[in-house]
């Protein structure tokens, strides 16, 4: 199965929270669109791997040297001792951890390496313009895994938290007058940030986004990025604000409720409606709840 869209139509994000959702296995290849205000500008391509839902690989290029080149640039091995690892190795396992099974890397030495190509699919998040395509059927490129992986949502969470311009977001993040209602009435697992913990103590479907900065006193743009990373957790939906019922302790009666035909007909008559004072009306309802 193979997706493809680009980012006017789908956000990045979007795409990481169906991979997750799904846990999607494959490749997802990235181009950026040029500059044309540019002459010199081109098209730059990206590739992410997935294994469940979860990102285990990242490269600029498919001659899968990418990770090794890393490893001899920052002299913890050189390429011949790579090499020989790799060819006298028993079973296929990710070149990180191959190595590490050799004592050549570290974990810390793994984790920095997983760090740096976790950084650069977050800068992809700063794409504006740019197509993808997703490869469900394409083959894991051990030559370029650390053996680390991390959940999809995750990896965009942590983008979204460090974007800069998320003009490319804009049609994407809830309404300003609409509320948020918890999916989950559990505490949510994953670390959420200070902002995003406000927003959610206010997940009960009866605030609006514009009253939740007001309370929290932030601005309402960083209120709704705060919810949208919520939704893409998992952890919230967007709702219309919650109305409350008539309220019977009001001097007036919608006789309509009560379903009598005949003060209906009476009612339809009349240019006013009916009026009763208070101490009917709560017997009334007595009556009425004694009745169900």
């Amino acid at each position: 199965m193979s997706l493809s869209s680009s980012f006017t139509d789908f956000s990045l994000a979007e795409l990481f929270q169906l991979i997750d959702q799904g846990r999607k296995s494959g490749c997802l290849t990235v181009c950026t669109l040029p500059d044309l205000q540019s002459p010199i500008s081109k098209s730059q391509y990206f590739y992410i791997w997935f294994r469940q839902g979860k990102v285990v690989a990242a490269a600029h290029n498919l001659r899968g040297q990418e990770l090794s080149s890393k490893i001899v640039k920052r002299g913890w091995a050189n390429l011949n001792v790579i090499e020989k690892a790799c060819n006298e190795a028993p079973t296929a396992l990710p070149l990180g951890l191959l190595l590490k099974t050799e004592s050549l890397l570290t974990a810390e030495q793994l984790n920095l390496l997983f760090a740096n190509q976790l950084q650069k699919v977050r800068e992809l998040f700063e794409i504006q313009q740019g197509v993808f395509k997703l490869d469900s059927k394409a083959a894991l490129p051990l030559e370029e895994m650390t053996g680390l992986s991390l959940r999809a949502t995750e990896v965009a969470l942590m983008a979204l938290r460090a974007l800069k311009n998320w003009k490319a977001l804009v049609d994407v993040l809830p309404n300003p007058s609409s509320s948020i209602k918890s999916i989950s009435h559990a505490k949510p697992q994953i670390r959420l940030h200070a902002c995003e913990w406000q927003v959610w103590e206010f997940a009960n479907g009866s605030v609006s986004l514009d009253a939740i900065a007001k309370q929290i006193n932030q601005p309402l743009a960083l209120v709704q990025q705060a919810t949208f990373r919520l939704m893409l957790a998992g952890l919230v939906e967007e709702v219309p604000i919650l109305t409350s019922t008539t309220d019977l302790n009001d001097d007036s009666l919608n006789w309509d409720l009560i379903g009598d035909p005949e003060l209906n007909r009476q009612k339809a008559k009349e240019s006013e409606a009916f009026k009763i004072n208070t101490s009917f009306l709560q017997n009334l309802v007595g009556f009425l709840k004694s009745k169900t």
